[in-house]
């Protein structure tokens, strides 16, 4: 699949950047090391070691697109990402971290990303749609796999084809003359079957995290293997905040309080904010994580934050019937305030 993937996409991407219907692009390259860094590419004959899907993911791509598009540049960008990271910019860009103004989101059917640990160890692997042992635990059980941003590339159900999701997608195929109206029901039925296949991998490892770490006893358990590293906050591309709230001065307790603990217990912990840092973590990404994994392939201690985060995620966005990075015009329900709503937790 991977071999028909790049040679399309590089030949769109060039041609855009030709017909300059775009003055630049963002997108993966091939680096040194076997790594993959993100680029902004503006002479066409740079494309040559572009690699629009590469097999792991290390820099989240809408934390790449917020370092520099806070604010409309002065040309359009067209950003190739997978599903997830579309969906994480355009959260970004409700929160005002991004202006999509000028950007053209292009995604293709997403297989997957390798799991870092598992690319480095065992060398050059390839995610497998046919084997989930390829590919991260949250990618085994994603439900948002294709159709999103404002272009998507179909890659199964038939032919290949450049899909339009917006307007401004659309309007981009135009101006390079390709048909945007060509027969998508194969292609949605095979993204039906799959979505409803993943669908229920994703409900049994959600019952299985509820039964093994529900409650707090639960929760202090599974992080209790937490280092403290902050490698979670530093890859999600949805923590932005300059300073955390776990680290602000007034957060932090007296040099007495612990003794103070220990007197009354016998014995007190220390470094008593992890699990308050997590449980806060999920509090303020539980409307907009996009179930990406990579706070949970950052992980030194093998903790399934990614998958915790993502099942506390699932019950919020129900709760609001919100699903983060589906429409750029729905706005997050914290930013918004309506008068009826949630009468059912009321005493």
């Amino acid at each position: 699949m991977k071999a028909g993937l790049t040679p399309l996409l590089v030949e769109f991407m060039r041609n855009c950047l030709s017909d300059e219907t775009v003055d630049s692009v963002m997108v993966h390259v091939n680096g040194p090391g076997d790594s993959f860094p993100w680029m902004l590419v503006t002479d066409p004959a740079m494309l040559e070691k572009a690699e629009p899907l590469p097999p792991t993911m290390s820099v989240h791509g809408a934390k790449a697109l917020a370092s520099f598009a806070q604010t409309s540049g002065e040309g359009k960008i067209l950003v190739i990402l997978r599903p997830c990271e579309a969906r994480a910019a355009i959260e970004l860009s409700k929160l005002e971290q991004i202006d999509l103004g000028k950007i053209i989101l292009l995604t293709m059917d997403c297989p997957g990303a390798v799991p870092l640990s598992e690319y480095g160890e065992n060398g050059i692997i390839e995610p497998d749609w046919s084997d989930s042992d390829t590919v991260r635990p949250l990618c085994r059980q994603c439900t948002e796999f294709t159709a999103v941003g404002d272009i998507c590339l179909a890659l199964h159900g038939g032919e290949k084809m450049f899909v339009p999701i917006t307007k401004k997608g659309e309007s981009l195929l135009v101006s390079l003359d390709i048909q945007s109206d060509a027969d998508t029901s194969g292609w949605r039925k095979w993204a039906d079957d799959l979505t409803e296949k993943r669908m229920k991998i994703k409900e049994t490892e959600r019952e299985n995290l509820r039964n093994a770490y529900g409650g707090l006893d639960g929760l202090t358990e599974v992080f209790s293997g937490c280092i403290g590293c902050r490698n979670c906050r530093t890859v999600c591309p949805i923590c932005y905040c300059r300073l955390c709230f776990i680290d602000m001065k007034d957060r932090r307790s007296p040099s007495g309080d612990c003794l103070d603990h220990s007197r009354k217990a016998g014995a007190a912990r220390l470094s008593t904010n992890t699990l308050l840092f997590h449980v806060g973590r999920m509090a303020h990404m539980s409307l907009s994580c996009v179930s990406c994994g990579m706070c949970e392939d950052a992980c030194p201690s093998d903790i399934p934050v990614g998958r915790l985060v993502s099942m506390v995620s699932g019950a919020t966005t129900d709760l609001f019937s919100y699903n983060a990075g589906e429409d750029p015009l729905v706005p997050i329900p914290l930013n918004t305030f309506q008068k009826d709503e949630l009468h059912d937790f009321e005493d």
